[in-house]
């Protein structure tokens, strides 16, 4: 949207507004490359807390802007379409999403699940990242709980920062809204679930991971969990990245 003020004769101003999008609440251990016979995969960085880095986002409606937020379908999603986004960060100026979106929290059918802290990601990832949290997380909260889930512990999603946290390489799918990483569950009957302390253990926690890890991944490129190495041991990575030449590479770690 276009918004003209009148000063003097004829004068056209535009507000430009930056901001930088929120750093994950806790830090998370910085994943390896993951070691694949016949094929060299390199790991993605999680979502931990960096330096800022530059970053711009384009005038929103409320400023008087130029461009409006691109809608996005998503079902039984509490989200808001914004902006697109633009990073560079150590010279790279390839971070960015065209298509964000702000999640909140998801609901299926009666339930309502909160997301700590808002998670920013793109429309495409988003309709892969929600169906699999309605339609395979939540089943198996129910199964596992009583009551299923009260909120997710996630990370920030999008973060413009190459992998390994590196000065060079090729960038992290966080920095194009491809990827999310999460850490605890907290269930509506009051138990808590930490991918840290639960993963493999013979409860209803370590069953419920270990459910929806096999169910990630079968919706999502590349799913890192405590599984893979030392370095994965509080979080589930998932992130719909492209491996190899034809992109059908999956890593399930």
């Amino acid at each position: 949207m276009h918004r003209t003020l009148r000063l003097g004769y004829t004068a056209t101003v535009f507000l430009i507004f930056s901001s930088g999008l929120a750093q994950a609440a806790e830090p998370i251990p910085v994943p390896k490359p993951l070691a694949v016979p016949g094929q060299k995969v390199s790991g993605d960085t999680v979502s931990t807390p960096l330096p800022k880095p530059k970053h711009e986002q384009l005038p929103d409606e409320a400023a008087s802007v130029a461009v409006e937020a691109a809608s996005c379908d998503l079902s039984g999603v509490d989200f808001e379409s914004i902006p697109p986004v633009r990073g560079e960060f150590s010279g790279d100026a390839g971070c960015g999403i065209e298509t964000p979106v702000r999640i909140t929290g998801i609901e299926r059918e009666s339930a309502s699940v909160a997301l700590k802290g808002s998670v920013t990601i793109s429309c495409e990832f988003a309709k892969t990242f929600t169906q699999w949290l309605q339609s395979d997380v939540l089943p198996a909260a129910e199964k596992h709980f009583n009551g299923g889930i009260k909120s997710i512990a996630t990370g920030p999603g999008y973060q413009c920062r190459r992998r390994n946290n590196q000065p060079d390489g090729k960038l992290s799918e966080h920095a194009l809204g491809k990827a999310v990483d999460i850490s605890g569950f907290s269930m509506l009957e009051g138990a808590s679930v930490s991918v840290e302390t639960d993963w493999g253990k013979d409860t209803p926690q370590g069953r419920f991971l270990e459910d929806i890890h096999k169910s990630a991944c079968a919706r999502f490129t590349t799913v890192l969990s405590p599984e893979g190495d030392e370095f994965h041991k509080s979080h589930l990575h998932v992130d719909i990245g492209c491996h190899g030449k034809t992109c059908t590479y999956l890593i399930c770690q």
